[in-house]
């Protein structure tokens, strides 16, 4: 989350609405000043964080993670909404029915109100209709894969357009831009 943050949107971009699942808002070194929503396991309430800008919804709460949503992203111009808060609400949900209705509502606001929406989700962590569910709706998949090469943990990524019919081979992902450490010492 932190890369999109600084690479994607950087620091002259409009603030996003954050909307964060498993990465928490203190996790994010940022200088924003848009709204943050942290959708995360509480006792079933919205309770309060020790920032007055990170609002807690739990992540079964669709209705209210929906209304935060469409109050923070009201207004003009260019706004992006960025999260990964579907990871924690498709581990909560019950049925594929009730996430495709959530999403679906998602999607159509997002088009609706001309918003960008960059969302992040683990693939490998859920069932496979749900992963397929979420790139339905999408412009764009980035997906990245983990590839042993002879020892040596490689990275690899491919881009899916789906609004432009074009779609990449498998390429390593260049090692300036990985967020994470691999060499444990």
């Amino acid at each position: 989350m932190s890369l999109i943050l600084k690479e994607a949107i950087g620091p002259d971009g409009p603030s996003p609405t954050l909307v964060l699942g498993p990465t928490a808002p203190e996790d994010l070194s940022t200088d924003w000043t848009g709204r943050v929503g942290w959708i995360t396991f509480v006792d079933g309430t919205s309770m309060a964080h020790p920032s007055t800008d990170v609002e807690i919804i739990s992540p079964d709460n669709l209705l209210e993670i929906n209304l935060f949503i469409e109050k923070a992203s009201q207004g003009e111009g260019a706004q992006v909404i960025l999260g990964d808060f579907l990871d924690n609400i498709m581990m909560s949900i019950g049925s594929p029915e009730s996430f495709y209705s959530f999403f679906c509502q998602l999607a159509s606001r997002v088009r609706l109100r001309k918003r960008t929406a960059i969302l992040v989700i683990k693939e490998d962590i859920h069932e496979k209709p749900m992963v397929e569910m979420v790139k339905r709706f999408a412009d764009i998949v980035l997906e990245f894969r983990d590839q042993d090469n002879e020892g040596a943990l490689t990275v690899e990524m491919r881009t899916l357009n789906f609004a432009d019919n074009i779609y990449t081979r498998w390429l390593p992902f260049p090692q300036s831009l990985r967020p994470l450490c691999t060499n444990y010492t």
